[in-house]
C-alpha cells in the first residue's frame, strides 16, 4: 500500500475542465493537484505540494488555514463541504473560488478530494445588479418622491416670493441623481465583457492625468502628490475612474474651505504590490457610506451619491484583482488605499 506522501492524482484529471486538489484528510497538507489547479493559482505543482492552503488564501479574518482544515475535516468525515474562498494568485491577484470537498479513497488510501471553480466574474455580477437594484428601487425612487414634493412646494412659493431655498434644495437633488446616474453609467461601462482593455499602465502617468482633472475642477483644493516608486498595472479605464472618485470624495467633504489632500504613489514592501494611497484630514467616513461595500447590506438601505462612488472604487479595484482598504488616519482623516498587483512593462 503506498503512504500518503508519494500519493497522486491519476493521469486523467489533467485531462478535465475543473481544478483539483488532493488533500491529507487529517491536517489538510496538500497531496497533489492537476494542471488546471496550477493555472489557477499561478504556482507549479511542486509549489502547491510545499505550500499550506493558508499560503494562498487572501489575508481576511473571513479565511484562515484553521478554517480551511476544519472543513476538510469534515469532508473526511462523510460531510461534503461546499462553500466559497478567496485565493491569492502568485501574482497577488484576488480570485474569487467555489470549493467542493468530498472524501475520496486513492490506492486504497482515504484522502479529500476539492473541485475549485473560478467565480470571480459571477461574484461581481451578482454583486453589481444587487446594487443596481437597490439604487434604482430605492435611491431613485426616494429622489423622485423629494422632487415631486419641492415641486409642489415650489408652487406655493412663487406667489409669496421666496424661491431660493426651494431651487437650491431641487438642484442639489438633481445633482445627486446625475452623480448615481454617472456612477452607474462607469459600473456598466467597466462591466461590459470587451467594453475595455487593459494594458500594462504606468501609474505615475495615471495618477498625474486625474490630479490635472481634479485641480481643473477643484482650483481650490490643496493637493500633495508624492510619488515614491515606478508601479505598473494591468489596468483599463475603471482605475483612473477610482482613482476620481476618491479624490473627488476627499475634498467634497472637507470642512475646510481648503480641502487638504495627499496621494501617495508607492510599493508595498512586503507583497511587492502597487499602492495608489489618498490621505485627507477630514472627519471619519461614516459608516453608512462604507457599508454599501459590504457583501450582507440589507436589501432597503439607500446610498448617496458618494456611497455608490465608494462602490464604483471597489468594484474597479476587484475586477482588477486588488484590494480595497480604509482607515483612519490620527489624530483625524481618512486613508483610502489600492492595492494593486503589479505586471511588467
Amino acid at each position: 500500500m503506498a503512504d500518503l506522501e508519494n500519493i497522486s492524482l491519476p493521469k486523467s484529471f489533467d485531462d478535465t475542465h475543473i481544478a483539483i486538489t488532493l488533500h491529507d484528510p487529517e491536517d489538510g497538507k496538500i497531496l497533489d493537484v492537476n494542471k488546471q489547479l496550477e493555472q489557477l493559482y499561478g504556482y507549479t505543482r511542486a509549489e502547491l505540494r510545499e505550500m499550506r492552503v493558508g499560503d494562498y488564501t487572501a489575508s481576511t479574518k473571513r479565511f484562515t488555514q484553521e478554517k480551511a482544515v476544519r472543513r476538510i475535516q469534515a469532508a473526511a468525515d462523510g460531510d461534503e463541504q461546499v462553500f466559497e474562498w478567496q485565493i491569492e494568485r502568485s501574482t497577488g491577484e484576488l480570485v474569487w473560488v467555489r470549493v467542493c470537498l468530498n472524501q475520496t479513497t486513492i490506492d486504497e488510501l482515504p484522502c479529500v478530494i476539492a473541485e475549485v471553480q473560478d467565480i470571480t466574474e459571477y461574484k461581481a455580477r451578482e454583486r453589481r445588479l444587487r446594487l443596481l437594484n437597490r439604487v434604482i428601487r430605492h435611491n431613485l425612487r426616494n429622489e423622485t418622491n423629494i422632487l415631486i414634493g419641492y415641486a409642489d412646494r415650489l408652487k406655493s412659493a412663487i406667489e409669496a416670493e421666496t424661491l431660493e431655498e426651494e431651487v437650491e434644495t431641487i438642484l442639489d437633488i438633481a445633482m445627486e441623481i446625475g452623480t448615481l446616474s454617472d456612477s452607474i453609467q462607469q459600473v456598466e461601462e467597466i462591466a461590459e465583457p470587451g467594453a475595455t482593455e487593459r494594458s500594462p499602465t504606468k501609474v505615475r502617468k495615471l495618477v498625474k492625468d486625474v490630479v490635472a482633472e481634479i485641480r481643473s475642477e477643484y482650483p481650490n483644493a490643496n493637493l500633495t502628490v508624492d510619488i515614491q516608486s515606478d508601479v505598473f498595472v494591468n489596468a483599463d479605464k475603471g482605475l483612473h475612474y477610482a482613482t476620481k472618485h476618491a479624490l473627488e470624495n476627499a475634498i467634497v467633504h472637507s470642512d475646510d474651505k481648503t480641502s487638504t489632500v495627499k496621494i501617495l504613489v508607492a510599493k508595498e514592501t512586503d507583497t511587492g504590490r502597487g499602492v495608489i494611497q489618498i490621505t485627507d484630514t477630514n472627519p471619519s467616513i461614516p459608516a453608512v457610506e462604507t457599508d454599501v461595500l459590504k457583501e450582507d447590506v440589507s436589501a432597503n438601505t439607500t446610498f448617496h451619491g458618494s456611497g455608490v462612488g465608494l462602490w464604483v472604487m471597489q468594484w474597479c479595484v476587484d475586477s482588477l484583482g486588488g484590494e480595497l482598504v480604509f482607515e483612519e488616519e490620527s489624530p483625524e482623516g481618512n486613508i483610502v488605499r489600492f492595492l494593486l498587483p503589479q505586471t511588467s512593462t
